[in-house]
């Protein structure tokens, strides 16, 4: 299974997006700034200004996040061999991790749990290195880990999932699943992020103006 660029485009559209609405904070921020310095200072214009300009740096930093997500998914795969499975994938700034994992040697396979994220884990069981055959490499060079996580960027949901059941059918029955029937979490509409900082702004106002309220 070949992966597609269709994540890669969707980062580089959300890295816009929060590129240009830091850009708004910011701008908006800086203007309502310049207004407190020659004005009398309002708790809602001061309080207004800090989630502003807190909002800014939030935004960049998602961009910075996803900056960092986005790769060229070409010459990436996924494949069920007869006795083994062989991965190339994007790690992070631009670096791509290989795995070959033979069946025999997985000690279990573990089902990721974050809504709308689908992904796996393989643990391979602790093995001589006379006796290990399987390996993790990220640019080349060993890894020195017996966990690899699968991901599914750059691949059609409900193919990652027809691959990810398929795994599971070809493995012996001494690999331990760890996972559900249906994987309905995967097909869930991932978190949002903003609810927190949103949430933690309002506190930000709504606490000390309570606090002011009693004390006055």
């Amino acid at each position: 299974m070949k992966a597609t660029e269709h994540d890669m485009y969707r980062l580089l559209d959300y890295k816009e997006k929060c590129l240009i609405r830091a850009g708004s904070c910011f701008g908006i921020s800086g203007l309502l700034g310049f207004f407190l310095l020659f004005n009398h200072c309002f708790w809602e214009s001061i309080c207004v200004f800090l989630i502003l300009a807190s909002w800014g740096f939030y935004l960049v930093k998602e961009a910075l996040k996803a900056n960092g997500r986005i790769m060229q998914t070409k010459g990436c795969y996924m494949k069920l061999e007869e006795d083994c499975l062989v991965i190339r994938q994007p790690y992070k700034n631009e670096h791509y991790e290989v795995c070959r994992i033979f069946y025999r040697e997985m000690e279990k396979i573990v089902e990721g749990s974050r809504r709308g994220i689908p992904e796996f884990y393989i643990v391979i069981r602790k093995m001589k290195e006379t006796e290990q055959t399987s390996f993790i490499l990220l640019d080349k060079k060993e890894r020195e880990t017996l966990v690899f996580q699968v991901r599914s960027f750059g691949y059609d949901k409900e193919a990652f999932r027809k691959f990810y059941l398929k795994l599971r059918w070809l493995v012996p029955g001494k690999v331990r699943i760890i996972g559900t029937k249906k994987q309905t979490v995967w097909k869930q509409k991932a978190k949002k992020h903003w609810v927190g900082p949103a949430f933690a702004g309002f506190l930000f106002y709504l606490i000390p103006k309570a606090v002011l309220c009693l004390l006055l």
